[in-house]
């Protein structure tokens, strides 16, 4: 589809000469002799540029440029201007027009820039497009829990997420850190400009600080030219600064005064660069006892500890557990070419009894390999690392009717037999915890003491008893 270009002049013979050049050139073109009449033929998002003189009869381009940014401020218009004209068109250009050009036009150099023009409008619109996905990425409705703790998390994130308050996110290593943080980004007012992502523990002390503040040309060896830092990248923006118990106590001077004065300094100058960001950090560390040990400046604990929100593990989000592990089965399918389509229940059921020291992301690379090595359409085997042999769908061999046997007492054997089979694994699995069992499997204590008793299961052959009642 050609760009669509709105050319507005009142000189005739220039408005017949730049429609022929325009549309010689592959774009679609719609003319207006003067202010006016742009005004009943523009609409938003209509055009891709508006080419405007700068003075005319009537409205002048100026009015017009604040007319159309007032309805459309992502259309760009170019200013056209006579050589007496040209400090009015550098005026036009702080009320918002993209660019200027004066008559008469060299043709080459109208259409460079109107390319450029168009170039940066098109990727300004990519740029809103994948925001806007990434928005609805990290919705919170897109955020698979089910589980108390997780909607609390998800009720200080809704109070925050619009204010420019300092976040510090606590929580066990794969427990989605990073994801909570940028779904405090882009469901704030900040959510169309940049989220940097720094994580302090991936570089080392020298790098960390050059890529953190930037630096000037000089200010060490190799450095031959002059580079911006994330910090000024993320002008306006969001810095979530990962790992943020691993940056060296020299740079928790300067960070603190990032956060304090608004301002940076490249390696190698003293001149302060004002910021405009929002920080989100995040650690599994504990940074209380860190101040103690004198390894993270308290003022600078202070700072960022201004709003915390403590992500539950896994283990905490039992609830969870099925909800996630269909979600990463139905995200990663193409893993199996689209032929896996769920889980049996009974490993739903042994993945609700793993303790996932590795949280979500040891569970999500848990449900990749079994979507991998699935031949079915239903998974019913997952390798849990440190867990053999694999858990995975208990085959019962059903013991052959004796004749005579009526159907019930049969289907009742069977089912007892795959029942006290289970229990035993779960036994084994957690070291005989009757109240972790019970917990596990949605029963009451009482009621697993009496399938014990039920099927003759020794506890005193599980370590770690639960005798409690």
């Amino acid at each position: 589809m050609n760009d669509h270009i709105l050319v507005v002049d009142d000189d005739n013979a220039f408005r017949i000469a730049t429609v022929a050049l325009l549309q010689d050139n592959g774009f679609s073109v719609q003319i207006a002799s003067n202010a006016r009449e742009a005004q009943q033929v523009f609409e938003p998002d209509k055009f891709d540029l508006v080419l405007s003189d700068l003075v005319m009869e009537g409205m002048n381009g100026i009015e017009l440029l604040e007319w159309i940014k007032a309805r459309a401020p992502e259309t760009p218009v170019m200013m056209i201007t006579g050589y007496g004209s040209v400090r009015t068109a550098v005026e036009a250009i702080r009320h918002g027009a993209y660019d200027y050009i004066t008559k008469p036009c060299d043709n080459d150099e109208l259409l460079i820039k109107i390319r450029r023009v168009l170039e940066g409008r098109r990727k300004d619109r990519e740029l809103r497009q994948l925001r806007e996905e990434l928005r609805g990425t990290y919705s919170f409705s897109n955020i698979v829990s089910q589980s108390d703790s997780m909607k609390q998390v998800f009720k200080l994130v809704r109070q925050v997420a619009d204010t420019d308050a300092t976040v510090l996110i606590l929580g066990e290593t794969g427990t989605g850190k990073e994801m909570l943080a940028k779904a405090i980004h882009y469901n704030s007012s900040r959510k169309v400009k940049p989220f940097i992502v720094i994580t302090c523990s991936a570089l080392n002390e020298a790098l960390l600080e050059s890529e953190l503040f930037g630096h000037e040309k000089g200010a060490f060896t190799g450095a031959q030219r002059a580079r911006v830092g994330k910090f000024e990248d993320a002008n306006r923006g969001t810095v979530f600064l990962d790992e943020i118990g691993d940056i060296p106590l020299h740079l928790q001077t300067k960070l603190l005064r990032v956060l304090q004065e608004k301002e940076i300094e490249r390696v190698g100058s003293n001149k302060p660069i004002p910021v405009d960001l929002r920080i989100i950090a995040a650690t599994n560390k504990d940074l209380q006892s860190m101040t103690k040990n004198g390894q993270f400046r308290e003022d600078l604990f202070y700072r960022l500890n201004v709003f915390p929100i403590h992500l539950p593990t896994l283990k905490q989000r039992l609830d969870d557990i099925p909800l996630l592990a269909r979600h990463f089965v139905q995200k990663y399918n193409n893993l199996s070419a689209g032929r896996v389509k769920d889980l049996a229940p009974v490993i739903v059921s042994s993945l609700a009894s793993y303790s996932w020291p590795g949280n979500i992301r040891e569970l999500e690379n848990v449900m990749k390999r079994a979507l991998i090595k699935t031949e079915g359409e239903t998974i019913t085997a997952v390798e849990i690392p440190g867990i053999a042999p694999p858990v995975s769908t208990p085959h019962v061999s059903p013991p052959g009717p004796l004749p005579g046997t009526p159907f019930k007492e049969y289907v009742k054997k069977i089912v007892g037999d795959a029942e006290s089979k289970y229990l035993v694994a779960m036994l084994e699995q957690h070291q005989g915890n009757v109240k972790v069992v019970a917990e596990l499997m949605d029963l009451d204590r009482k009621t697993i003491y009496k399938k014990i008793e039920d099927y003759g299961i020794d506890l005193a052959g599980f370590r770690g008893e639960d005798t409690s009642p």
